[in-house]
C-alpha cells in the first residue's frame, strides 16, 4: 500500500511540473519563432523591410535607437515588408507623441520597375493617430480617422488608447476576406473586404477609383511615413 501511495505521488508531481512546463511552452511559444511568429522588427535590424519605391532600405527618415523604429525626419518615405502575406496575424506596439500622425497598411501591392518606376496598389489602413490633439481627429466626429480605425471606413467600438507618451498594442487579424483590428487586447474593428457594404463605404472615400483596394489576395505590410514621430517595437507576424 506504502509503495503503491509513494507511486501515486511521484505521478501526480510528474503531471503538475508537466503541466506547469506546458504552460511555460505556451507562453513563450507566443514570441517564438518555432511556433509560426516571423519577428519583422526585433529592435536592431530592418532586413524585412524595404522602401516602397526602392529595393532597399531608406537611407533617411527612419532610425532605429534604444531598440526602437521611428521616422526621424520626414523624407524616408512609406516603408514595406519586402514578403507579402495573404492570410496573417499582424501584431506591434505603438507609442505616439503629442499630435502624431501615422498607420499600419496591409495588402498593398508594390512592384518596382527600374524603367517603369514603381507600380502601387494602395491598402486598407489600421490608423495610428493622436485622438486627443490631431486636428483630423477633431473634425472626425464618425471616428472614421480615428486609431485603429479602418481609416475612413470603419470606426473602432469599445476601445481604450493610452495617451501619447504610453505604449500601445494594436493586432491585425485577416483570415480570407474577414479583417479584424484590436487594440489593447479588445477587438475594435471587423468587417469584410470586398463586400457590398465595404464596397459602398469605399465609393464614399478618395479610394473610389482604386481598383481593387482592399481586395488583394496577398499584399505586403505599409509603415506610413506622414512626417510624424511614432515609435514602434515588437513587429512580429504569423501566417494564419
Amino acid at each position: 500500500m506504502k509503495k503503491l501511495v509513494g507511486l501515486l505521488s511521484v505521478l501526480f508531481i510528474s503531471l503538475f511540473v508537466s503541466a506547469s512546463l506546458l504552460a511555460q511552452c505556451t507562453q513563450a511559444c507566443a514570441v517564438n519563432a518555432k511556433c509560426g511568429w516571423e519577428i519583422l522588427f526585433d529592435g536592431n535590424s530592418v532586413e524585412k523591410w524595404r522602401g516602397k519605391e526602392s529595393h532597399v532600405f531608406p537611407q533617411k527618415g527612419w532610425k532605429i535607437e534604444n531598440g526602437l523604429l521611428f521616422l526621424a525626419e520626414s523624407g524616408g518615405g512609406d516603408i514595406i515588408t519586402k514578403e507579402k502575406y495573404c492570410d496573417f496575424e499582424l501584431v506591434f506596439s505603438f507609442n505616439l507623441t503629442e499630435g502624431a500622425n501615422s498607420g499600419i497598411k496591409y495588402f498593398v501591392d508594390s512592384l518596382v520597375n527600374s524603367e517603369t518606376g514603381s507600380v502601387s496598389i494602395n491598402g486598407p489602413e489600421y490608423q495610428i493617430i493622436d485622438d486627443e490633439h490631431n486636428i483630423h481627429v477633431k473634425d472626425d466626429p464618425n471616428g472614421l480617422s480615428s486609431t485603429a480605425s479602418a481609416y475612413l471606413l470603419y470606426a473602432p467600438e469599445n476601445k481604450k488608447l493610452n495617451h501619447y507618451g504610453q505604449w500601445n498594442t494594436g493586432r491585425i487579424v485577416a483570415k480570407n476576406e474577414t479583417v479584424e483590428h484590436w487594440l489593447n487586447g479588445v477587438r475594435v474593428v471587423k468587417y469584410k473586404r470586398g463586400s457590398k457594404d465595404f464596397l459602398e463605404r469605399k465609393a464614399d472615400t478618395k479610394f473610389k477609383n482604386v481598383e481593387k483596394y482592399g481586395e488583394q489576395k496577398c499584399g505586403h505590410i505599409l509603415l506610413t511615413d506622414h512626417g510624424d514621430k511614432v515609435f514602434f517595437k515588437n513587429i512580429k507576424i504569423r501566417k494564419l
